[in-house]
């Protein structure tokens, strides 16, 4: 135990590292966008008196980010000129997205949605899709400029700012500032702070490996496209077509030729890995609620309690990648999450027990709501140790996941590729979770978390095979 302690303490400077630090600033500035635009958008609504039907179907503002993997292939290839030319391509992007999203989110601090609000939600509508190219480049970037040994801290780094970034800065800071001053003035000190990320982008450097990868697969692909199409090896017409198929399909081609019919497993996995993950979270939130939690305790130990956790848990999992290799930290994260759900179906034990002698009284469900949130708040470190495990082992999971999709890609293919495969494992996941609420209504909330539990074993299942049938490290 010792020896594992030391060599886990002994790889904790890989996060004092200029090229990992650094996305602090890229991960901030990719969370902040999707805040503001989120719930903290909604809730200015409410106070401009907009009316609740419309303020849930600006739900569907974030859409963006789902479907970021169809215009991938052009961020990927298309060059930007003078921006190109001076930062490279990666950074010529971030510049770009960035520069769009001051000026939109300029825009929206300082357009009343009491007055105005088609210009505003169309506004946010904007700032998704630049946000969402951010993010597309952004994690190629982080994959090209990074090396083996630094990706999981780079990775940990990034998700962590992005969580301080969406919740904290443009959930908590926004909030109170909208309080103290306006919503104006918080909107457009928050946009500011994106200042920061352009810094960043100015004061690093282009991956060196990305422009011979790319230049060196995309006259390989051309070439081959050409050679199956004889008619069209001379003219600007056939050239066309070669390079719009290394750009649209070559990235999906690519993936097909290199994993073949295993791809099908590997897209299992990105789908159910952290399957069980998705099912349980969808309504961990009510559970706490029906238990009979209050809302403020909800709110520092399930959310802030929480957050701290998963940042924890993430830093964990940079550390588990670093010193025993992405296989072993995978099975490490991958058993954490399955128990982890195991902890709400105690939780649920726990609950029926500190109420037993008050519902012999009243009689089952009679209980005044007053008088069983006092019972149950009064056993607040038990809600601390279940959520403090459960977003620990996510936190962990998600960093180490990331990385595992960032070993799939190909250096040629980068953004394209890593866009379709996290936006397969978030699509996915939110359709197969969505029945999560029929099942919990039907077994109760005992039996719902220990089959939450259990959908994870499956993705365990083929990490086995996939670790059998290729080398991962």
């Amino acid at each position: 135990m010792p020896k594992v302690l030391a060599r886990l303490f002994g790889v904790g400077s890989i996060y004092l590292e200029r090229r990992v630090a650094v996305f602090l600033f890229f991960g901030f500035a990719s969370g902040l966008p999707l805040g503001l635009i989120g719930e903290t958008f909604r809730i200015r609504l409410t106070d401009a008196g907009v009316d609740f039907g419309t303020i849930g179907l600006t739900s569907l503002i974030g859409t963006a980010y789902a479907i970021k993997f169809l215009w991938a292939p052009f961020v990927d290839h298309i060059r930007l000129g003078p921006l190109t030319r001076r930062l490279g391509q990666r950074r010529g992007w971030m510049a770009l997205t960035l520069v769009l999203m001051l000026a939109l989110l300029f825009g929206l601090s300082v357009v009343d949605p009491a007055s105005a609000l088609m210009p505003s939600i169309l506004l946010a509508v904007g700032v998704a899709f630049a946000s969402a190219t951010f993010d597309i480049v952004v994690d190629a970037y982080r994959i090209e400029y990074l090396d083996d040994r630094q990706l999981a801290g780079g990775t940990a780094v990034h998700a962590t700012a992005w969580y301080l970034g969406a919740k904290l800065a443009a959930g908590v800071l926004v909030l109170w500032l909208a309080d103290v001053a306006s919503w104006e003035s918080a909107y457009l000190f928050a946009s500011l702070t994106l200042v920061l990320g352009l810094l960043a982008v100015a004061f690093n450097h282009e991956p060196e490996r990305r422009v011979e990868a790319e230049l060196e697969a995309r006259q390989h692909e051309v070439a081959r496209f050409l050679a199956t199409r004889p008619r069209l090896a001379v003219g600007r017409r056939g050239r066309g077509l070669a390079t719009l198929y290394v750009m649209v399909a070559a990235p999906f081609v690519d993936l097909v030729r290199r994993f073949g019919w295993a791809l099908l497993s590997v897209m299992a996995f990105v789908v159910l890995f952290k399957f069980q993950d998705a099912f349980a979270g969808a309504l961990s939130g009510p559970f706490v609620r029906d238990l009979g939690y209050q809302k403020s305790t909800i709110a520092f130990v399930y959310k802030g309690f929480g957050l701290v956790a998963v940042f924890a848990g993430m830093f964990a999992g940079g550390l588990l990648m670093h010193a025993f290799g992405l296989v072993r930290a995978l099975w490490i994260a991958g058993v954490l999450q399955v128990v982890s759900n195991l902890g709400f179906s105690w939780l649920d034990w726990m609950a029926g027990f500190a109420t037993l002698g008050v519902e012999t009284a009243f009689g089952q469900g009679n209980i005044p709501s007053e008088l069983k949130g006092a019972l149950i708040d009064a056993h607040w470190p038990w809600l601390a140790g279940v959520i403090g495990f459960e977003n620990f082992a996510s936190g962990m999971g998600n960093t180490i996941f990331v990385v595992f999709l960032s070993r799939l890609v190909n250096d040629a293919y980068t953004a394209t590729q890593y866009a379709l495969l996290s936006a397969t494992a978030l699509v996915a996941r939110t359709f197969l979770a969505a029945p999560a609420g029929f099942l919990a209504e039907a077994v109760g909330w005992f039996d719902f978390f220990i089959l939450s539990g259990i959908a994870g074993i499956p993705g365990l299942i083929l990490l086995w095979f996939l670790a059998r049938t290729r080398k991962w490290d």
